[in-house]
């Protein structure tokens, strides 16, 4: 049984041309339901299934843009798999989401064409008995997302990953005082302008299971080391270290300027 935890929307997800099940995927909301007159990130995900040819496991994000502020139930949107613990790889993704309902809902589904022809079902109780978690051992996000070592400030003991495409939104997953974690983090607001970070766990084979409400955590570019180093700070003390730089693909050009960090 897999349990998505409180803190994140979770979605049952299956193959358009055949209807067969093609995975978890866990989503948090942003600008689409807290922000939807801005320009910016729509919502990220989290998204593994686990299938005869390997487990699989991916990062997304869509985006809210002009297009969509004028009425579009179209949104744009990539996603890149991650490798090396143990998934198969798979290509990048261009997708397109069609909304079942207009922002700042919720949608209860979730069409997506692209790259991938999948429907995805709001599950209200986040559990899917159908579908055991992979095992919580992330080191690496791959060769297409930008990969940080995180570093505890405070002193506390911990280590853990940060997973980036381009908006600045991230997959974080880890080890924080002996217990296991999986969470997303993204923003609200126009990434050209203030910004308000939160993140939330995964429940999924975890050991706990927080949310960082929005505005009580802040990442910022290290002034000294430029882009390469990030600090959070807030509800967390950490520094993140650019180890590997995504590489292979460009975001669209409509959503290439919708991005936190220059």
């Amino acid at each position: 049984m897999y349990y998505a935890g409180p803190h994140v929307s979770c979605y049952r997800a299956v193959s358009l041309p055949d209807g067969a099940f093609a995975g978890v995927r866990c989503v948090k909301f942003a600008n689409l339901v807290h922000c939807p007159d801005q320009e910016g990130v729509a919502f990220v995900w989290y998204g593994e299934a686990a299938e005869p040819a390997g487990p699989s496991r991916q990062f997304g994000e869509a985006f809210v843009t002009g297009a969509t502020r004028s009425g579009s139930a179209t949104l744009t949107a990539h996603a890149a798999a991650l490798v090396g613990n143990g998934e198969r790889d798979e290509p990048f993704m261009r997708l397109r989401f069609q909304l079942s309902s207009p922002p700042p809902q919720v949608p209860t589904r979730l069409t997506v064409t692209g790259d991938r022809h999948e429907e995805w079902t709001l599950v209200p109780d986040g559990v899917l008995p159908d579908h055991q978690p992979l095992r919580r051992h992330i080191e690496r996000g791959g060769p297409r997302l930008n990969e940080y070592g995180v570093r505890k400030d405070d002193g506390t003991p911990g280590v853990g990953v940060r997973c980036m495409l381009s908006s600045g939104s991230w997959l974080g997953a880890g080890r924080w005082l002996e217990l296991t974690y999986l969470h997303l983090g993204t923003y609200i607001g126009d990434p050209r302008g203030p910004v308000r970070f939160s993140a939330s766990d995964i429940a999924a084979g975890n050991g706990f299971c927080l949310f960082v409400p929005w505005g009580e955590l802040s990442v910022r570019t290290d002034a000294e080391h430029g882009p390469s180093v990030l600090r959070a700070s807030g509800a967390w003390s950490e520094s993140w270290q650019l180890r590997r730089a995504a590489r292979g693909w460009e975001p669209d050009p409509e959503v290439a300027h919708l991005r936190a960090f220059s």
